[in-house]
């Protein structure tokens, strides 16, 4: 890897939008909470963040194979960067408003949807085939280094600078990636899209692909699932909790977004040092069963008597939170990316971009009803009660999926490997 000039080019742009979007991940909830201290509208908040991404992402993945990915992703930072200095620039002016920030994060979650499919496919054209694992272990560990620097400025910037601050570090980030990767030398035969038609046709060929693919129905049924149960979890009810439950400071809560990601960053360097030749399947249910665990410990440290017991944003509240955090994000690691790495090397070139974005809503399509089922019962049920519920049933799921389906998906994945590329017809 260390050689491949494109590849480093790809991994240092990710890097510096990312430090920038954690600053931002970090003060927008916070921001929303202070303004408005309702569960409700933060699960409104990212119904708005998701919802237009996971609309647009079978186009976005027809697009990413008939355009070049490499613009795509240009053009996605600049205008993204854009948009967010804008933001900068009404909030410097006090002229920012809930329905003004949830309008922007609808155009910002449009430009996301069409980044997403063609960066995802365009990474296994820049690595050669046997590096892959190490790529994605060294991606995901850049990433996850800039969500550990991102969330922990975030936190003392929100409470500095307020959200003026926030959006003008990640909007100049933006661009910064832009400007990273126009410099990627990449070439890509692509169909130029005259009509439509042609977008139509090119989704029913990347739904074909699916359809033949019996291993990735089973595994992205299953994530439909477990991320209908969890994602709200994380992206809802934990701000919730922190900041309005146990009223943890900024730096505080900006420190544990930041021990969640310190959490990835330790699992990817274990994956990539010591498990790059692993089995899938075994690191996938390692992650799993630890995963669901740590989902009841945390449940139960935020209940009434676990804050009593630490006196509320106590720092050793804070420590035993933090503790939890680090290792759910480690059992994270070991889930996505072996499935990255699997995906990757199943899917033709031709298919990837249009496979991942149908992959992504196979997975993701329901999530935004979790959001909000969450943010309703945030303000009218207590915050542990629905995280114990939400882990069990994620529980059971995870069983099902461990002892009944996972042997068949990955011997799938692995007869897939072996037979040659064919074309498929819509």
């Amino acid at each position: 890897m260390r050689d491949n000039r494109n590849f480093w080019l790809y991994a240092m742009g990710r890097f510096v939008s990312l430090v920038g979007s954690g600053v931002q991940d970090v003060a927008l909830p916070l921001f929303i909470l202070d303004l408005t201290g309702s569960g409700i509208i933060m699960g409104t908040f990212m119904i708005v963040s998701m919802l237009p991404r996971l609309l647009l992402y079978p186009i976005a993945g027809v697009l990413g194979d008939r355009l070049n990915r490499k613009w795509i992703m240009v053009w996605m930072d600049f205008g993204r960067g854009a948009v967010i200095l804008v933001l900068a620039l009404l909030a410097l002016r006090n002229l920012i408003t809930i329905p003004l920030l949830f309008g922007a994060q609808f155009v910002i979650s449009i430009m996301n949807a069409l980044f997403g499919p063609a960066t995802s496919a365009m990474l296994p054209d820049i690595v050669e085939k046997d590096e892959l694992m190490r790529a994605n272990s060294i991606l995901m560990s850049l990433n996850s280094t800039a969500y550990i620097v991102g969330p922990a400025l975030g936190g003392i910037i929100y409470g500095t600078g307020g959200i003026m601050a926030a959006f003008l570090i990640n909007g100049v980030s933006f661009i910064a990636s832009g400007i990273s990767e126009l410099f990627i030398k990449y070439e890509q035969k692509v169909k130029n899209i005259t009509n439509v038609g042609e977008i139509v046709e090119g989704l029913k060929e990347g739904l074909a692909y699916i359809k033949t693919q019996k291993g990735i129905l089973t595994l992205m049924s299953f994530a439909l699932v477990v991320n209908f149960l969890a994602a709200p979890i994380f992206a809802v009810l934990y701000p919730y909790v922190m900041r309005v439950v146990i009223k943890f400071t900024a730096e505080q809560y900006g420190l544990l977004e930041t021990s969640f990601m310190g959490g990835i960053l330790l699992g990817n360097i274990i994956l990539g040092a010591f498990f790059a030749n692993k089995k899938a399947e075994n690191l996938l249910i390692k992650g799993l069963v630890f995963g669901t665990i740590l989902l009841f410990v945390f449940a139960l440290l935020i209940s009434p008597q676990s804050i009593a017991f630490f006196s509320g944003p106590s720092w050793e509240m804070f420590v035993a939170i933090a503790l939890v955090s680090v290792f759910m994000g480690a059992s994270n690691a070991f889930v996505n990316t072996p499935i990255n790495v699997e995906f990757q090397q199943l899917v033709p070139t031709e298919y990837r971009a249009r496979v991942f974005s149908v992959i992504e809503v196979m997975g993701q399509g329901i999530v935004p009803i979790g959001y909000g089922l969450v943010g309703i019962l945030l303000d009218n049920a207590p915050a542990h009660e629905i995280a114990l519920a939400l882990t069990f049933l994620t529980f059971v799921s995870v069983v099902l999926f461990v002892t009944k389906y996972s042997k068949t998906v990955f011997e799938d994945f692995e007869n897939r490997k072996k037979e040659p590329e064919v074309e498929i017809s819509p």
